[in-house]
C-alpha cells in the first residue's frame, strides 16, 4: 500500500484565507469519504469509463466554457443555493450567471484574487486542456443525501510545461455539507505548481494554497489520490482528526511489548502544543498519557505517541484505537466525529521472514531501462536469496521487446504501467528501477509477513510442475487472494535490441496457470494450503522481430534454454495489490527424472576399472562423468536402443567419488560413481 508522509505536505505551499472559507490539512492515500472508489482514472475515450460525460472537449481555445450545467442535487456557496455551474478548459468552475464571465485564458497559476477569474469559482489555476487528450468530464457519485459531483479535468497540460506529460485534477461537490473538495488524482512527466481555492469575491470572501505540487504517481488507481478540503464557516480554534494507527496489523507475540503510536490532523487554528493521548484496546478502560512539548502546526499533520506501551497476553484479534483530548489544557475538540483512528490487529506467535517481489517492466529498446536494470542487478547482487524478481518484457518504446507477450501486458494494466523503466515491489512501491537502493531494499524487507510459502518444481523435457505450500501465521480474511506463479529464464541473450543491452536477468516466460493466477480463500492460521500447477511449451523456439507481433505461446516459445528456467511464486490481494510472501521454488527431480533413474543400471559401483552403464529405454543420451569441482572428465553420446551398454574407463582417476550424468530428452540423473 502507497504510504504518504501527510506533515511534510503541509510545508509545500502558502496560505491566505479569510474568515467566510477555510481549509484543512491535504489527506492522502483517498478520495474524499471513499465515495468515489474508481480505479479509471484514464483519458476520455481511453479508459476512463463511459458513464462519465464530457463537458468540455480536446483542443479548445483557451478559456473556452462549458455549457451550463445543471447540479443533480442543491448545492449553496456562502449559503446561496446553487443548481448549476460552467467549467473553463482552464481550471475554473464557476456559478456566474454572466453572458461571458472572466475565463483566465492564459492558464498560469494567477492569485485567485485576479480580475481574470470571476465571482463565485472553484479553481485550480495553472492547467489547461491544450492537448488532443484534454477534457473536462463530470459524473454523480453516491446516493442522496449524500452525493458528490465529480467535475474532472482529464488528462490535463500544465501550463508552460513542454514535452510528454499528463496531470489529472477534479473539483468535487458534496451534498449536505456544502464543502468543496479538490482531488490531486494522477500525475505524470512534470510537477505542477498550482493555486487552488474558492474565491466568492475578490476582497472578503475567499480561500487559497498556492504553489501546489502534485503527490500522485502515474497509477490510475484512488490509492495514491490527494485531497484538498474546503469547508464554509469560521475555522474553530481545535479540531484534531485522526490520519492513522502507525502500528502493523500482524504483530508477533515474541517481540512484545508494543507501541501505539498514530498521526493526527491539526484542522483547527491554533497550534497544537500538548495534549492527552487516550488509547484502547477491544472498547476497554482508556489508557492514557499526558504529552507535552509537541508541536502540530495549524494545517499540518503530526505523529504522537503513547507513553505506555501495549502488552497483549495471548494471540488472537484485538481492535485499538486512539484519540486526542485536553487540547493545550483543557480545550475541547470541536468535530468529535473524525478524532478516533482505529485499526484491527492480528496478534500471532510469531512473524516470518519476508522476500520481497520486485515486478520489473522494462524493454530491450529502452535506453533508460540499461541504467535502472543495472542500479537493481547491483543491490540484488548485495542480498543474494532476500528478494524474488522477475521482469515482464514490454512492447514500448518504439516496437519494443522481442520476448514482450500478452500476459506480460496484462500485468502492465493491472499496475496501471505506462511508462519503462517501472518497479512494483510486493505490489506497493511503485517508481523507476534507479530509485532502488540498499535503504529502499531494507525498507521493504523489513515489513513483517504473517505467511510463509515453500515450494519445488521439476522438469522434464518442456513440462514445468510446481507444488506450493502456504502457511499462514494468522488469519487472512480477504475474499479477494490469488496465487501466481511464472516461469522465468534466469538469463537470456537474443533478444538485444537498441538499448545496449546484452543479458536479460530473470525474463518472465510464462505464467501459470495465466495472468490471472489461481484464486485462493481466505487463510486460517495454522492451516496449510498447497497447489500444484503445470505447464507444457508448445511447439518450437520462436525469436519474433519485435513485440508488435509476439509469440502465439499456444503454438510456439520463446525459451532460449530449457536447463537455465526457475519458477517464482507468490500470494497477492488483487484488490489492495499487496503482495503478502513470494518464494522461488527449488528445484526438485520430479516423477520424470525419477523415472529416467529407474532405468539407468551403473555396475560394478564401486570400482577399480571399468566400469558400465546400462539404459532400459530407447533414445539417444548424453553421458557425462564429471568430478565435485564441475570439471568434466569424459563425454559421450550414447544410444541404449537394444539393450546395448556403455563402457567407462576410470584409467588416470584418483580415488575419490565422482558423478555420472545421464541426459535424455530434457531430463537429467546424477548417480554417483565411487573409484577405489
Amino acid at each position: 500500500m502507497k504510504k504518504f508522509l501527510l506533515s511534510l505536505v503541509a510545508l509545500a505551499f502558502t496560505i491566505t484565507a479569510s474568515a467566510q472559507y477555510y481549509h484543512t490539512a491535504p489527506v492522502s492515500g483517498s478520495n474524499p469519504n471513499n465515495v468515489n472508489q474508481e480505479n479509471s482514472e484514464y483519458p476520455v475515450g481511453s479508459g476512463l469509463p463511459t458513464d462519465w460525460t464530457s463537458i468540455v472537449g480536446a483542443a479548445q481555445t483557451a478559456g473556452t466554457y462549458s455549457s451550463i450545467q445543471t447540479l443533480p442535487f442543491t448545492f449553496k456557496l456562502q449559503g446561496a443555493a446553487i443548481d448549476s455551474f460552467r467549467v473553463s478548459n482552464t481550471g475554473i468552475l464557476t456559478f456566474s450567471r454572466k453572458t461571458n464571465p472572466a475565463n483566465h485564458s492564459v492558464g498560469s497559476a494567477q492569485a485567485i484574487t485576479n480580475s481574470s477569474i470571476p465571482d463565485s469559482s472553484i479553481c485550480v489555476l495553472g492547467l489547461n486542456g491544450s492537448g488532443a487528450n484534454d477534457q473536462v468530464a463530470r459524473k454523480t457519485f453516491g446516493t442522496s443525501p449524500n452525493r458528490q459531483e465529480w467535475i474532472l479535468f482529464s488528462s490535463y497540460s500544465v501550463t508552460g510545461a513542454s514535452g510528454s506529460h499528463w496531470s489529472y485534477w477534479s473539483i468535487v461537490l458534496e451534498e449536505t455539507t456544502n464543502n468543496i473538495y479538490i482531488v490531486d488524482q494522477r500525475n505524470a512527466g512534470v510537477t505542477p505548481s498550482l493555486t487552488i481555492g474558492v474565491r466568492v469575491n475578490s476582497t472578503n470572501v475567499y480561500d487559497q494554497i498556492t504553489s501546489v505540487g502534485s503527490n500522485s504517481t502515474n497509477a490510475p488507481d484512488y490509492l495514491d489520490n490527494t485531497y484538498y478540503t474546503f469547508i464554509q464557516g469560521v475555522q474553530p480554534d481545535y479540531e484534531l482528526a485522526g490520519a492513522s494507527l502507525n502500528v502493523s496489523p500482524y504483530l508477533g507475540l515474541n517481540v512484545a511489548p508494543f507501541t501505539i503510536a498514530a498521526d493526527f490532523t491539526n484542522n483547527g487554528a491554533q497550534n497544537l502544543t500538548s495534549a492527552t493521548f487516550n488509547y484502547s484496546i477491544n472498547g476497554g478502560t482508556p489508557v492514557t498519557s499526558s504529552l507535552s512539548s509537541i508541536s502540530i502546526p495549524s494545517g499540518s499533520t503530526g505523529t504522537l505517541t503513547s507513553g505506555s506501551t501495549w502488552n497483549p497476553s495471548s494471540t488472537g484479534l484485538y481492535s485499538v484505537k486512539a484519540w486526542l483530548s485536553g487540547l493545550n489544557g483543557s480545550n475541547v475538540d470541536a468535530n468529535t466525529a473524525n478524532d478516533t483512528v482505529s485499526l484491527d490487529i492480528q496478534v500471532v506467535t510469531a512473524l516470518t521472514t519476508r522476500y520481497p517481489l520486485y515486478e520489473t517492466f522494462t524493454s530491450s529498446t529502452c535506453g533508460p531501462c540499461t541504467p535502472a536494470n543495472a542500479t537493481m542487478e547491483a543491490v540484488f547482487d548485495d542480498n543474494p536469496g532476500e528478494h524474488n524478481s522477475i521482469k515482464y518484457q514490454m512492447s514500448w518504446p518504439g516496437t519494443g521487446d522481442p520476448y514482450y507477450t500478452l500476459e506480460g501486458g496484462a500485468r502492465r494494466t493491472f499496475y496501471g504501467v505506462n511508462s519503462v523503466p517501472r518497479v512494483e515491489i510486493d505490489g506497493g512501491w511503485d517508481g523507476n528501477g534507479n530509485g532502488v537502493t540498499q535503504a529502499l531494499y531494507d525498507q521493504y524487507q523489513n515489513v513483517p509477513a504473517f505467511v510463509e510459502m515453500s515450494a519445488t518444481w521439476s522438469r522434464f523435457t518442456k513440462s514445468v510442475e510446481t507444488e506450493v505450500t502456504i502457511s499462514p501465521l494468522a488469519d487472512v480474511t480477504s475474499n479477494n487472494l490469488r496465487l501466481f506463479a511464472v516461469i522465468y529464464s534466469h538469463l537470456d541473450v537474443a533478444n538485444v535490441k537498441t538499448n545496449g543491452e546484452t543479458e536479460f536477468f530473470n525474463v518472465v516466460k510464462k505464467m501459470m496457470p495465466n495472468e490471472n493466477g489461481e484464486t485462493l480463500s481466505a487463510l486460517t492460521s495454522g492451516q496449510s494450503v498447497t497447489k500444484t500447477l503445470s505447464y507444457t511449451f508448445n511447439g518450437n523456439y520462436t525469436l519474433p522481430a519485435n513485440a508488435q507481433s509476439p509469440a502465439n505461446l499456444s503454438v510456439e516459445h520463446t525459451v532460449e534454454d530449457f536447463t537455465n528456467l526457475g519458477v517464482i511464486l507468490w500470494v497477492q490481494d488483487i484488490s489492495t495489490k499487496e503482495v503478502l510472501q513470494s518464494v522461488d521454488a527449488t528445484y526438485t527431480i520430479g516423477q520424470f527424472e525419477e523415472s529416467l533413474a529407474s532405468k539407468i543400471n551403473v555396475y560394478p559401483n564401486p570400482t577399480s576399472g571399468d566400469f558400465f552403464v546400462e539404459g532400459n529405454f530407447e533414445a539417444a543420451a548424453t553421458l557425462k562423468l564429471m568430478d565435485l569441482t564441475g570439471r568434466t572428465l569424459y563425454q559421450e553420446q550414447a544410444d541404449f536402443t537394444g539393450g546395448q551398454k556403455i563402457q567407462i574407463s576410470t584409467e588416470g582417476l584418483a580415488s575419490g567419488t565422482y558423478l555420472l550424468i545421464t541426459t535424455t530428452e530434457g531430463a537429467s540423473h546424477a548417480q554417483p560413481v565411487i573409484v577405489k
